[in-house]
């Protein structure tokens, strides 16, 4: 009945005893536990983060690699380093900025392409900006396979290391030298040159230009959506053609008919730029050529009052969009940029009595605001499509140019 016996001889066959705790090796015990169960964890942990670490950079590395291949296979765009655009910069010095948006900076610089010092912008994306590589590929992607006067030229694209090992990307694009759109409209007060301002007609060329842009984008195979439209991403040459850039929201319409939804909570998140913006994709709608008829509709409406979207009046619900429509037609002429009318009003003046008024100016502004507000309707379905809407500018400036042609005619004879 002894069930609890145990040790002894080996002829009693009894089962060996459990060795005996004393609180010294017991305290041990719990020592050793406390210690190695915490580095054990702790050197699985790092482990992980390490491999996971490896993973990404192996993933990244291999992006960078076919970005290489992608980029420079064609034989037109010529191979540039980073030590090349390095030392172009002056390191990416500040005195060569010249501007700055959500992804990357612009430099200005002179390069050596086919043997000719050239001058250059260089875009350098800031990789730690969550959504870059992204816009990187984006941007390479649509601009690697359009050509049009009224888009930016990319000159080529750099994917590699800098000096740290670090991935680097960028893209050399033609310089502008009358910068942005933005920049006529919005003069830095402070700046010590300021620039003349547009008038009527170079306004109006410039709309026709970037509706130009926008119907070969809408209408090329696939379509391109640019997503991202306003006055900075307007650039002018030195004879103030328009140019449409940053093409880094861009989206590719591989299927048109299906349906592209907007992800608002995604790492790129809601595509575009606040005040420009259609209002669907807010609201999560897909993404559609429709979307920049309303940007593009937007433009001229900030290009015509020289008001931006996000002017200090624009609040509770008040948008210069339903500011324009709220003025149309009978108080037009108070919302239109003083600028423009203070050199139409000198032009008619200089004309002596001519034939040509300011009532044609009245007329002409009439006509463009109308194409302006229908291409913001609220609601998608109710816009013109792009190619409607640059027939229409075009018909605007024939119109305006014959009437100016005509006045000249008049005072010749």
């Amino acid at each position: 009945g002894n069930f609890g016996l145990c040790g002894g001889i080996s002829e009693l066959r009894l089962p060996a005893c459990p060795p005996e705790y004393t609180e010294h090796s017991l305290r041990i015990h719990h020592v050793l536990l406390a210690i190695v169960m915490p580095v054990v964890v702790g050197i699985i942990i790092c482990c992980s983060l390490a491999l996971i670490f490896f993973t990404i950079r192996r993933k990244q590395r291999a992006q960078s690699t076919s970005m290489r291949g992608f980029i420079l296979v064609d034989g037109n765009y010529p191979r540039v380093s980073y030590a090349e655009l390095l030392q172009a910069t002056s390191c990416f010095a500040a005195d060569n900025l010249i501007g700055k948006g959500r992804y990357g900076s612009v430099y200005k610089c002179d390069l050596l392409l086919k043997n000719m010092m050239t001058t250059v912008a260089v875009k350098v994306f800031d990789l730690q900006q969550s959504g870059s590589s992204k816009s990187f590929l984006a941007e390479c992607e649509a601009l690697s396979n359009i050509r049009h006067r009224n888009l930016i030229s990319v000159i080529t694209c750099c994917s590699s290391s800098d000096s740290n090992q670090n991935d680097f990307k960028a893209i050399v694009f033609e310089f502008m030298p009358n910068g942005s759109l933005d920049r006529w409209l919005h003069q830095d007060v402070h700046a010590t040159q300021q620039l003349q301002g547009l008038t009527l007609m170079q306004r109006l060329n410039i709309v026709v230009d970037v509706a130009d842009a926008l119907d070969y984008l809408h209408n090329c195979e696939p379509p391109i959506v640019h997503c991202d439209l306003k006055p900075s991403n307007i650039l002018l040459d030195s004879d103030l053609l328009a140019r449409i850039g940053d093409f880094g929201l861009a989206k590719i319409l591989l299927d048109p008919a299906a349906e592209q939804q907007i992800n608002s909570k995604s790492s790129v998140g809601i595509r575009g730029t606040i005040g420009y913006l259609a209002p669907e994709y807010g609201e999560g709608g897909q993404v559609s050529t429709s979307g920049d008829v309303y940007s593009f509709g937007s433009v001229i409406l900030e290009l015509f009052t020289g008001m931006a979207p996000t002017h200090n009046m624009f609040k509770d619900g008040l948008t210069l969009q339903k500011y324009a429509k709220n003025a149309f037609p009978d108080m037009l002429m108070k919302i239109v940029d003083p600028a423009l009318l203070s050199f139409e009003e000198a032009y008619v003046r200089s004309l002596q009595g001519g034939s040509y008024k300011m009532e044609d100016v009245c007329n002409t502004m009439f006509s463009i605001m109308e194409i302006a507000i229908s291409c913001c309707k609220q609601a998608s379905s109710e816009r013109m499509c792009m190619r409607d809407a640059a027939a229409w500018m075009h018909k605007i400036r024939d119109n305006h140019v014959e009437r100016r042609q005509n006045e000249q005619v008049i005072i010749t004879a």
